[in-house]
């Protein structure tokens, strides 16, 4: 059965992620939600969940798959099924089971920057074996500004926003980009032009940093994708993949 991807833009695909989960054995179900794709009205023959990201604002309820998002989300995480929401989709997740989203106060935060894992996320089957603090890839102007009820705070941003959360043990928000390509921090910038001044930095400056965080936030994210692949959407038999994590040591 597949994993259901639901994208909400052109330029926040799944990406790297996709090809870790495929090479793991995983079947997507990608529907592409801005372009008119349907999301499904029932969970059968669905294994697991994953939103993406995307320029709108968690909060637009003018979207035409809103509502129905939210809904499945809500519907997905009460059977328990897996879930990963990844910048937008960590907002929506967020919302759609009894969080709540706001404006960062401070402003966009585009680009590279640092997350703290918790104690809680040092210990968490996702981030076991990845360094407590590591710089990883940004672009949002919203941010969850309260977890759902019960859930667990995993890592935080440099100015303590909320950065990673878990809910139960299969319901995960990240807010950071792991899944972009090396070119797709140009495509943002190319697309969001005013973001980029509004967050007092500049094209020059977001590729300089890129091309030096690369090659250290490729390799932890992959650690990361093949924690998602064994982890959180297990397969009962796998066709590729050893089921072996190597530690990272931090």
């Amino acid at each position: 059965m597949p994993l259901l991807v639901l994208e909400h833009s052109d330029h926040c695909r799944c990406a790297r992620l996709a090809a870790i989960l495929r090479d793991h054995g995983h079947v997507l179900d990608v529907r592409r939600l801005h372009d008119g794709d349907s999301i499904p009205q029932e969970l059968d023959g669905i294994d697991g969940v994953i939103s993406m990201g995307g320029p709108m604002s968690p909060d637009d309820d003018s979207q035409p798959w809103m509502d129905a998002e939210l809904a499945f989300l809500s519907k997905a995480a009460s059977m328990d099924l897996p879930i990963l929401g990844i910048c937008l989709g960590s907002q929506l997740l967020a919302r759609a089971i009894g969080g709540e989203v706001d404006r960062r106060p401070s402003g966009p935060r585009l680009g590279w920057d640092t997350i703290n894992l918790t104690p809680d996320g040092r210990e968490d089957r996702l981030f076991a074996g990845l360094p407590w603090k590591w710089t990883t890839a940004h672009w949002n102007t919203w941010q969850v500004s309260k977890l759902p009820a019960d859930a667990c705070l995993l890592a935080k941003g440099s100015d303590e926003d909320v950065q990673a959360w878990r809910a139960g043990v299969r319901v995960y928000g990240f807010q950071f980009h792991p899944e972009i390509q090396r070119d797709t921090m140009k495509v943002w910038i190319d697309d969001e032009p005013q973001a980029v001044a509004d967050a007092g930095t500049s094209e020059a400056e977001l590729m300089e940093k890129t091309a030096a965080e690369w090659s250290g936030f490729e390799r932890l994210t992959e650690r990361m994708f093949k924690a998602c692949a064994l982890l959180l959407f297990p397969l009962e038999q796998r066709t590729l993949g050893t089921g072996m994590i190597q530690d990272i040591h931090h």
